[in-house]
């Protein structure tokens, strides 16, 4: 009867001892998969001259030999260049079209959303072959067109190539982070500025821009922290111009010699980590002032989009053209698959289906499929499900520790693709577990990769769901299992589909983690690509390319559309 006097949201909140246990399995699996690889490549940073089962005598000489050596400020100085530029050019791109989109009535909306599709759906590495294929030095289609007509020709090997191709592969990811917040802002401003004679320019400048800051500088800083962890980009189009950033100076470190440098590489990715620290912590403190700019209150609130009168047909020109651009490098690497040479006499005019027999007869195609779709398949699983109970107790329960949970699970977002694979090979290394050169360390590493992206797709979906809910089913006899399996999953199912395209969409097209633990044994189609791209068989390369790229958006379009069953949208 005592029970019966307290309140029943005290009741159900309570921990249990079942519920206690599953939350001491999630948090010692997140705490498994995240600081044992941190721990042990600092741990390797500072014991220079350790291989992968030694170590060595303690001391700084890798920091310090990186600091002295004038490679390290050289890589420091091209990285800054390329993540600045590339942000602020993709800052202004994205903001463009979520601009238009959101508060104006420009024609070719749609093109803009197709446009973004296609450009999750295409891995990086494609991207940047593809860019090959147009701007190559010598050797590219726009490359041939520009010498022959105007006696110059922009190189895709050069630095501000570089940063253009990564801006455009930036900006759909800025246009979504910027559309809601300008779908979201009340036109009332805007509209009294005008009202009062001040020009569209004016009001963009000193009302729109400003309301928009905070939104605009926290997508900034992440984009930045997003650019400094880039790989493909500086890799496939910088290594061969001696452009070297970060990310791609520790992918080299491993793989220059046959005896590979852990404790030079770990001190790139210990000093990343910290640079990349200090960058998240900027952006929460650039989301904190968001309330400062508050303009959607319980008053009335509308938002009217901006009459562009015959200019929307120019910005929906502007629209179809940023298609292309995000569509060119697929095509021109569909178009070159049919060369049977590369190269300034290879192909214009010729056709043959050589290279598509050549990928058909590859040795390890079929293993290199197989495996990619087993650890996508897995880790979007498994993923899910470790970020689903997490969340369950950070939201719905009074657990302690359940806040140190989430951090743990979001620690790895400040960590590059490059310096997680790393810390997970030096781990696995060293651990007498029998994982190292199996599926389970890219399934393990892309699991502690993806997380932070997975608990921020389910959260906030069951923030949303009342506790009311849960209180009305238990009073009414439900018990614990039951209220989670058939109340609050099917309610936050779209968050929980989504989640999982996300991560087997990522994890399907990875190269940056793989490239760091894959051997013979574990192939995937992005290895596999990137030893094409090492050997130099350029038509082969394409071909493969091109089938893995139809793959991608074919396996993207029947998983939407059966996520769309689950009343889960774009």
């Amino acid at each position: 009867m005592a029970t019966d006097l307290i309140p029943t949201s005290q009741r159900i909140n309570r921990p249990r001892l079942g519920q206690k246990f599953v939350f001491v399995f999630v948090a010692a699996v997140s705490c498994l998969l995240v600081f044992p690889p941190l721990v042990l490549m600092l741990w390797t940073s500072l014991h220079p001259g350790s291989g992968s089962t030694r170590d060595g005598a303690f001391g700084f000489e890798a920091f310090i030999e990186l600091f002295t050596g004038g490679d390290f400020w050289k890589v420091a100085q091209q990285t800054f260049v390329f993540a600045s530029g590339a942000s602020l050019l993709a800052l202004v791109l994205g903001g463009v079209m979520a601009w238009g989109v959101a508060r104006t009535n420009m024609a070719g909306k749609g093109l803009i959303y197709v446009g973004v599709f296609l450009s999750f759906a295409v891995p990086g590495m494609i991207e940047a072959v593809g860019w090959v294929q147009i701007f190559g030095q010598g050797a590219g289609i726009a490359t041939l067109f520009f010498e022959q007509t105007f006696g110059w020709s922009p190189i895709a090997q050069s630095m501000s190539m570089i940063i253009l191709f990564q801006s455009f592969s930036w900006a759909p990811m800025v246009f979504l982070l910027l559309v809601g917040p300008f779908k979201s802002m009340d036109a009332t401003l805007e509209e009294s500025a005008l009202a009062s004679g001040a020009s569209r320019f004016t009001v963009l400048r000193r009302i729109t821009a400003p309301m928009m800051a905070p939104a605009i500088l926290a997508v900034l800083i992440l984009v930045v922290v997003r650019a400094i962890q880039a790989f493909e980009m500086p890799l496939f189009l910088g290594s061969s111009a001696g452009i070297r950033t970060f990310t791609t100076e520790i992918y080299s470190t491993l793989h220059k010699s046959f005896s590979p440098d852990y404790a030079s590489a770990a001190a790139f990715g210990t000093i990343l980590v910290v640079i990349l620290s200090f960058g998240l912590w900027l952006y929460y403190r650039a989301t904190k002032l968001s309330s400062k700019y508050t303009t959607v209150t319980g008053k009335a609130f509308r938002a009217k989009e901006s009459d562009l009168g015959p200019w929307r047909w120019v910005a929906g020109v502007l629209a179809a053209f940023c298609t292309l651009v995000w569509v060119a490098p697929v095509l021109a690497m569909m178009l070159t698959s049919f060369w049977p040479q590369i190269g300034r006499n290879g192909g214009m005019g010729k056709f043959t289906l050589e290279n598509y027999i050549a990928v058909g007869k590859f040795r390890g195609l079929a293993d290199g499929i197989v495996n990619t779709l087993t650890v996508s398949v897995v880790s979007a699983t498994l993923t899910v499900l470790l970020c689903l109970f997490a969340t369950y107790f950070i939201v719905r329960t009074r657990i302690r520790g359940r806040q140190l949970l989430d951090g743990v699970l979001s620690l790895p977002i400040v960590i590059p693709g490059v310096v997680l694979g790393l810390a997970f090979l030096i781990t696995y290394l060293r651990v007498p577990a029998a994982i190292y050169g199996t599926l389970w360390i890219i399934i393990f590493a892309f699991i502690a990769h993806y997380a932070p992206y997975a608990i921020r797709y389910i959260q906030p979906s069951l923030v949303q769901i009342s506790k009311d809910i849960d209180d009305a089913s238990r009073v009414a006899g439900a018990s614990e299992i039951t209220v989670f399996r058939r109340i609050l999953m099917p309610l936050i199912m779209p968050a929980i589909i989504g989640a999982w395209i996300y991560v087997f969409f990522h994890a399907f097209k990875d190269v940056s983690i793989v490239a760091m633990v894959y051997t013979g044994n574990t192939p995937v189609l992005s290895t596999q690509l990137l030893d094409m791209w090492k050997d130099g068989t350029g038509g082969m390369l394409n071909a493969y390319g091109t089938c893995m790229t139809v793959g991608s958006i074919l396996i993207g379009f029947i998983a939407f559309r059966m996520a769309k069953k689950f009343g889960f949208n774009l």
